[in-house]
């Protein structure tokens, strides 16, 4: 029966969320009985559209909340006015007492001698408590809400439920795949749950930042750590938003907090997919420090050399280069008509080409870009759209450090410095690839060579030269400098082989 109640409300907020559309559709009449079953939740209607649907998941929460803030970052499929909207989602709920969490993880006892009851953070997912080891060491213990599982898996099922039905009553629906998106999302909720991966990405993310001097994570503790709870250092610091430094001082922090989060996307592949002022602090040594790292965003190498190409097209107005990434991504939908999304590109483009790098605001680029490709029907992979959000964010939340702060003039010249390494990195990639491709080829060519004798000449020198390709990708990935010997041998070894 619970379920059934659960769905009923789910349906009821939809249908007035989206109360408008349907009246395109059916006669106002049939909305109107439509609508009586669900007449309990009609106050919604007292508010704009946006906000309407903001106010529906908060007012169903549990998993709705957290499906609400992954769809603001979906500006390829949602309008940019309900994308801001659900930005302002809270997942802040009433707190579950500490004895019982402790009732349901025991084992939590033997590890302190102090758990302060009221949380420092508390979520529909998990929430988080200020904590003391038995050695005395000072931490933040996160732990999952026991029933937390079993309710984003109900409502889940009830979002992938209507996702089909809607589909199946407005078919143009099926243009934004929403079937895959549901389990993009459904993907990340359940990630969530685990906070062993968590824990591993925060010491992913602490290595690297052995390399950056600015940039600071928190140490786990391994020894207290299991899927359903994370011990972690504990961090005191300045938030972002009550910085007291210097106006002159504030131009190079925000300079810095830009470059760790370029560093991390470009060079280590993987980024906070969760950055607001409240997951960063500024330590008292000048670093900055990261926390909950719920929300991490991994990229393969190949999407990352899309994405930086993609970025350097938007950077030096180059359609083309735009495009043809957008398609190695799967990004563009049969039968779209490039020509015409060309020309939609250059001229927004246009809108920003000549204007100062300064004048720019990466934010409000970001949201125009993805408008244009909804109006396309481009629908891009859950993790770069993740990727291009937080990218915009950096610059809110430079801003927040430093008022003047753009982005562009930092950007654009960080890609042309990244440009040739990506490049080397590609062509590695593809020539190690393409070795293994032919590694393959030679368990087959004592086969090929008895048979040989039945083939044309022509046969013979597509065999030639196909060899010398497997030993060109060897010799350029293993041992570069001896290019050089290698080429002149090839070319004499074909000459000998015409006689």
């Amino acid at each position: 029966m619970k379920g059934l109640k659960r769905l009923w409300e789910v349906i009821a907020s939809f249908y007035f969320c989206f109360y408008e559309e349907l009246s395109r559709y059916l006669t106002p009449p049939v909305v109107f009985l439509l609508s009586i079953p669900f007449w309990g939740r009609r106050e919604l209607l007292s508010y704009p559209p946006p906000v309407r649907l903001r106010v529906a998941l908060e007012s169903l929460g549990g998993a709705f909340v957290k499906i609400g803030q992954l769809l603001s970052t979906r500006v390829d499929i949602l309008p940019s006015d309900f994308v801001r909207e659900l930005e302002k989602l809270q997942d802040r709920v009433p707190p579950q007492p500490l004895e019982e969490l402790l009732k349901s993880y025991p084992q939590l006892k033997n590890f302190f001698s102090y758990v302060e009851p009221e949380p420092i953070g508390s979520g529909s997912v998990a929430q988080v408590h200020r904590a003391i080891l038995k050695s005395g060491r000072e931490v933040a213990l996160k732990v999952i809400r026991p029933q937390a599982e079993r309710l984003i898996r109900q409502d889940i099922s009830i979002l992938k439920f209507l996702v089909a039905l809607s589909s199946l009553l407005y078919p143009p629906l099926k243009d934004f795949r929403l079937p895959q998106v549901v389990e993009e999302i459904e993907r990340m909720l359940l990630d969530e749950l685990d906070l062993s991966r968590e824990a591993a990405y925060m010491e992913l993310f602490r290595k690297f930042s052995e390399k950056e001097p600015s940039f600071y994570v928190p140490e786990v503790f391994w020894e207290f750590t299991s899927t359903r709870y994370l011990v972690s250092e504990f961090i005191r610091g300045e938030k972002i938003s009550k910085l007291r430094a210097p106006l002159e001082k504030r131009k190079e922090l925000a300079e810095r907090f830009v470059h760790i989060v370029h560093r991390t996307i470009f060079e280590l592949g993987v980024f906070h997919g969760d950055l607001h002022p409240g997951n960063i602090f500024l330590l008292e040594d000048g670093r900055f420090a990261f926390v909950d790292f719920g929300i991490v965003g991994r990229l393969s190498p190949d999407t990352l050399h899309e994405f930086f190409l993609f970025s350097l097209g938007v950077m030096n107005r180059d359609v083309e280069l735009i495009v043809d990434s957008l398609r190695r991504i799967g990004a563009l939908p049969e039968g779209v008509n490039e020509k015409l999304l060309k020309r939609e590109i250059l001229i927004f483009l246009d809108k920003y080409y000549n204007k100062p790098l300064s004048q720019i605001d990466a934010e409000k680029l970001f949201y125009e870009e993805l408008s244009t490709a909804r109006k396309f029907k481009i629908v891009l992979p859950e993790e770069l759209v993740v990727l291009m959000k937080t990218i915009a964010h950096t610059e809110s939340i430079a801003r927040l450090i430093y008022p003047d702060f753009r982005l562009p003039p930092l950007l654009k010249p960080y890609l042309r410095k990244m440009a040739p390494k990506f490049a080397l990195s590609f062509a590695k990639r593809k020539t190690i690839s393409l070795s293994m491709d032919y590694a393959q080829l030679v368990e087959e060519i004592p086969s090929l060579l008895r048979s040989s004798v039945k083939y044309e000449k022509q046969s013979y020198r597509e065999l030639f030269w196909g060899m010398a390709l497997l030993g060109f990708s060897v010799v350029l990935v293993f041992a570069p400098k001896l290019m050089p010997f290698y080429l002149p041998a090839v070319l004499v070894a074909e000459r000998l082989s015409r006689r």
